[in-house]
C-alpha cells in the first residue's frame, strides 16, 4: 500500500541508494517464497505510474520479445531472484539490508509462527548470509478493529500487538545464533509505534488505517512505517518534511496510492501530523535500541 519501497527512497533523500522488492498481497513469508511476486495482478504495481520508460510497448505489435520483458516496474519475480547476489539483483551488487514482513496474523499464532521460523532458517537465511546483509523484520501493526479479517481470537489492539511482537521476537531468537555479532537481525517496531499513538493520541492512531478495510495503512500509516524503518536501518530519523510540497514529493513516483474497493486517493499527512509521526518513530526507536 502507498508504495512504501519508493516512498522510503524519497523519504531518506539519499540514504537509500537502491531498492527492489518481492511482494505479494495477503501472503505470509512461507507463501511468498513458494508463490513469488504478486504485484503484477489487479490492484498491484501494474499501473500507469509504474510503466518502465525503457520499454517500448509498440515492440509487442511484432510479436513477443526474445526474452521476457516486464512493461511495469513491479519488483523481482521471486525472493530468490531478489536476494541472489550472484546476479539476481540489478548490477549484481550485494544488499546491505534485507527488510521483510510477515502477514500480520502469522507471528501472532503458534502454528504459523513455527512454520515461518522453519522457512526463515531453511530458505531466507542462506540468501541473507550470502549478501552479508543486516536482516530487518518489520513488526506490523495490529488491526484497527478487533475481529476483522478473521482475527477475533487475537483480542484487543494491545493483546493482538503483544502476540505479534512475541512472534517477531521468536523469529529473531532462532536466527540470532546464525549471524555474526556485527550483523545481528533487528526489529523495526512499526506496530509498537502504532500502539504508542493508540494510547497517547487515539484520533491520530485512527488516521493510520485505511478507512474502508481498517487494517491496511493509510498514507499516514505508511509515513510512520517509513520513519520507523529508516530509524531502524540507519540509527537516525529521516529528514523531516516541513511543507505540504515536501510531503507530496515523498509520493511523487508512487506506483499505487488507492484503496482497492474505491480507487480513490487517500489524503496525505499534514505538516503537523508528519512532525508528530516523525517524533513518535524517533522516540520508539530510541527506546527500542536502549533495551
Amino acid at each position: 500500500y502507498n508504495d512504501c519501497p519508493r516512498f522510503l527512497v524519497n523519504l531518506g533523500k539519499g540514504s537509500v541508494k537502491y531498492q527492489d522488492s518481492c511482494l505479494r498481497p495477503s501472503t505470509n513469508l512461507t507463501e511468498l517464497w513458494e508463490q513469488g511476486n504478486g504485484m503484477n495482478q489487479p490492484y498491484g504495481f501494474a499501473t500507469e505510474a509504474a510503466k518502465n520508460p525503457d520499454i517500448d510497448e509498440d515492440l509487442y505489435l511484432f510479436g513477443p520479445p526474445a526474452e521476457p520483458v516486464n512493461v511495469h516496474d513491479v519488483g523481482s519475480p521471486t525472493v530468490n531472484a531478489l536476494l541472489d547476489s550472484s546476479g539476481g539483483n540489478k548490477g549484481k551488487e550485494k544488499w546491505d539490508f534485507v527488510v521483510m514482513n510477515d502477514h500480520t496474523q502469522a507471528p501472532a499464532r503458534l502454528d504459523s509462527r513455527k512454520t515461518t521460523q522453519t522457512a526463515l532458517l531453511e530458505k531466507y537465511l542462506p540468501l541473507v548470509l550470502e549478501n552479508q546483509a543486516t536482516l530487518v523484520i518489520i513488526e506490523t501493526a495490529a488491526y484497527q478493529r478487533p475481529g476483522i479479517n478473521n482475527s477475533k481470537d487475537l483480542g484487543s489492539a494491545h493483546e493482538f500487538q503483544s502476540r505479534v511482537r512475541e512472534g517477531i521476537q521468536s523469529y529473531l531468537e532462532v536466527l540470532q545464533p546464525k549471524f555474526p555479532e556485527s550483523l545481528q537481525p533487528r526489529i523495526a517496531p512499526v506496530g509498537t509505534a502504532y500502539l504508542h499513538l493508540h494510547d497517547n493520541n487515539n484520533l491520530l492512531w485512527n488516521e493510520l488505517f485505511d478507512p474502508f478495510d481498517h487494517f491496511h495503512p493509510s498514507p499516514l500509516g505508511t509515513f510512520l512505517q517509513g520513519c520507523v524503518v529508516h530509524c531502524t536501518l540507519f540509527g537516525c530519523a529521516p529528514p523531516l518534511p516541513r511543507t505540504e510540497e515536501e510531503i507530496k514529493a515523498l509520493w511523487k513516483d508512487a506506483r499505487v496510492m488507492h484503496h482497492v474497493k474505491t480507487g480513490k486517493n487517500r489524503r496525505l499527512p499534514s505538516v503537523k501530523e508528519a512532525e508528530e509521526l516523525w517524533n513518535v518513530a524517533k522516540r520508539v526507536c530510541t527506546r527500542e535500541s536502549s533495551l
